[in-house]
């Protein structure tokens, strides 16, 4: 029998379960209401998405997929014990409130012999438990790794934790003592304890005092551990269910318009309120794991950005406004709110290269780079406080429709050189090739899309180019925060695709790519947009491209984040380097893939100069000179403008020997070499060709 039943426990317990869960509800419904003063946001989307969030919510959440990971396995390992832990011993927390009000409405009472086949992993769950939070307790005593974030909350939890197994266990242990009987032994760890009370031959005085004082602890320790929740870090355990059902289902790299542009008085971020209410939900779900910080190249390279505290940063912002809540709501003083941009910090709003390793590495769907990039929007729209090169970069773009000062080139240059004509696009051609800015007006990068056309001429792709009707596809303006600009020039180039009848385009650069396929949707521009890769990848795979030369070299890859992490085209790439005759291709192991590393030119870095810290691209050189020494590899092969230009500046300053030193090359320029032959060897290319009959 609970001790609660009789007087006085009764009283006792109906206040303090009174007590604490009013506390609960209002300590986390004060931060409920911040939350849903923020803007509002719809999350919910088509019934597709509806249907794709409840289909992946089991996975996420009760399968904690994105928490075991194999380079996290040990701490996946104490989370899955203790999370799973948790919610089977819900079942007894429930079964320990109801028994508190009487035994007779008590789950063991109801539920007879189901409960009790349950008992044992129940107790099972309890041992897992106590094991799980003894290994984080190592982890945060003795491997200490830098990522995780140490203060007296975690510890405390830890305890309220394990103090709930162990009183769990010992309050049972002395209830089977008590009161012996048939299925006592499913309860296998209490059923063990209960046996050595009689062994040690304590007394019937003895396990009533025992039983009645390690209920109390249990319940107080339960009640404690509830109305702390929404003011600690394991707020989490609320928040993020609701946070990756309502996870954004777009890829990583697209950004969301500002809604009603032209009739806004405020754009972008800069008071907690204008943030979503998804948003600052993101910043309260934060577990302090710090998985986005070890994969940020920001913070890898000495930045004041660490994603990580930029949660931490917004949800002390939002916990001042509770503040301020609840201090209206007694009748006090105002509290001052605390400025946002402040909080998070100038320079750590602009170290954002906007890669998504952040995102892609939490295990709970935190949105880092949105918010950053509205907290960016806010500065250069709201206050025209950026970088000076940020400044200039835009002043380019508005001025001459393109990013880089001092262009030799014109969008035409490259097409001079050819050997046959670029035909210019008129609609009648299956594919407008769209060669983007770097392409046309960097030197180094007309090799690449010269590679490109090539390779679709021989190929007998019908294609055409806009030439000087070709203008900014608007990504630098988005990512540097002017997104009045960014409308302006994606308008512009979808008003030209329509009008020239553009229903395909091939991209060499996957900013553009990534721009053109998910952005310009956003304002009524639907094309199938492709990577050239993609397109290279499918016309070697089918014979169209003959490989007759060969290329006996170890090649490692680089994965851009707009084309990799972002849209998630690995293979492409690598198809194309496997098809090349003696080409080996190889991988900076640990950094590839979803793991590759920016090469620091993203979120418009390209003209944005670094804060502090070592160059993101020296740290990328260095991991691709360190794969080379180790695989012999001469060659590393990327898929993007950027990453050619942000390679051949770094491997210098991190290989001083220029024998030893690695080629970059796109992967069009290595297929070129296979199909074509390297430029010495090479004939002249027939004038372009209609595609054979029956193609399109």
């Amino acid at each position: 029998m609970a001790p609660s039943i009789s007087f006085p426990g009764n009283i006792g317990f109906y206040l303090a379960l009174s007590g604490f869960i009013s506390l609960f509800l209002f300590l986390a419904g004060v931060r409920a209401l911040v939350i849903l003063r923020a803007r509002w946001e719809n999350r919910l989307g088509s019934l597709r998405d509806i249907w794709e969030r409840v289909a992946t919510f089991p996975a996420y959440v009760l399968g904690t997929l994105r928490v075991n990971r194999p380079s996290y396995w040990y701490a996946g390992l104490l989370h899955t014990m203790i999370f799973w832990g948790f919610i089977t011993l819900q079942v007894r927390t429930l079964n320990f409130l109801l028994d508190g009000f009487h035994e007779d409405i008590s789950l063991q009472s109801i539920f007879g012999i189901v409960y009790t086949v349950y008992r044992p992993v129940m107790d099972l769950f309890d041992v897992l438990v106590i094991v799980g939070v003894g290994l984080a307790a190592f982890q945060r005593l003795v491997t200490r790794p830098r990522r995780l974030t140490f203060n007296w909350d975690a510890w405390v939890i830890l305890f309220l934790i394990w103090f709930l197994m162990v009183s769990d266990v010992l309050t049972n242990s002395f209830l089977i003592l008590l009161d012996r009987g048939d299925r006592d032994a499913f309860s296998f760890f209490a059923f063990g304890l209960a046996n050595l009370w009689d062994r040690i031959g304590m007394g019937v005085g003895t396990g009533e005092a025992l039983h009645a004082s390690w209920w109390y602890l249990h319940l107080v320790d339960f009640l404690v551990f509830l109305a702390y929740l929404p003011i600690s870090k394991h707020s989490h355990i609320l928040t993020a269910p609701i946070n990756v059902f309502f996870r954004r289902l777009t890829p990583t790299g697209v950004l969301q318009p500002i809604p009603n542009l032209e009739e806004r008085e405020v754009f972008g971020v800069g008071r907690l309120q204008d943030f979503s209410w998804k948003q600052i939900l993101d910043a309260y779900t934060c577990t302090e794991c710090g998985r986005c910080e070890v994969a940020c190249p920001a913070s890898n390279t000495g930045k004041d950005l660490s994603p990580k505290e930029i949660m931490h940063d917004i949800r002390r912002v939002a916990e001042r406004e509770v503040a301020g809540v609840m201090a209206v709501g007694a009748g006090g003083s105002v509290v001052a709110p605390l400025n946002l941009i402040d909080a998070v910090g100038y320079n750590s709003i602009w170290d954002c290269v906007n890669c998504g390793a952040c995102q892609e590495q939490c295990p709970v769907w935190i949105e880092h780079v949105p918010a950053l990039m509205d907290l960016r929007r806010y500065l250069v729209m709201d206050e025209a406080k950026m970088p000076e090169t940020a400044a200039s970069t835009l002043m380019q773009l508005e001025q001459r429709g393109h990013p880089w000062p001092g262009a030799a080139f014109t969008r035409t240059s490259w097409m001079e050189q050819m050997e046959f004509e670029i035909p210019r696009f008129d609609g009648s051609q299956e594919y407008l090739f769209w060669v983007g800015c770097t392409g046309a007006l960097v030197e180094r990068n007309i090799k690449v899309t010269q590679a490109v056309a090539r390779l679709l001429q021989r190929a007998g792709v019908s294609f055409g180019c806009l030439g000087e009707e070709e203008t900014c596809s608007g990504d630098p303006a988005r990512r540097l925060g002017n997104e009045y600009l960014f409308q302006i020039q994606a308008g512009q180039n979808i008003e030209t695709f329509k009008q020239r009848g553009a229903q395909k385009v091939i991209a060499a650069c996957p900013h553009c790519f990534n721009t053109m396929k998910h952005e310009y949707p956003q304002f009524g521009g639907h094309f199938e947009v492709r990577h050239h890769t993609e397109v290279l990848a499918e016309l070697l795979a089918a014979g169209r491209l003959q490989v007759d030369h060969e290329l006996a070299e170890k090649i490692t890859y680089h994965d851009s984040c707009f084309l990799g992490r972002h849209n998630s085209i690995y293979d492409a790439p690598r198809e194309i380097i496997k098809g090349i005759p003696g080409a080996c291709l190889e991988e900076i192991e640990g950094h590839c893939r979803e793991r590759g590393f920016c090469c620091g030119a993203g979120g418009a870095h390209m003209w944005v100069e670094e804060s502090k810290g070592q160059r993101i691209n020296h740290a990328r050189c260095s991991q691709a000179q360190e794969a080379a020494r180790k695989t012999g590899s001469g060659i590393v092969a990327v898929n993007c403008p950027f990453c050619v230009q942000m390679f051949e500046d770094g491997i210098p300053s991190v290989e001083r020997d220029e024998a030893r030193q690695m080629r970059t090359y796109d992967v069009a320029e290595l297929l070129e070499q296979a199909v074509i032959g390297p430029p010495q060897a090479r004939e002249p290319i027939a004038a372009a060709v209609d595609p054979p009959e029956g193609e399109s």
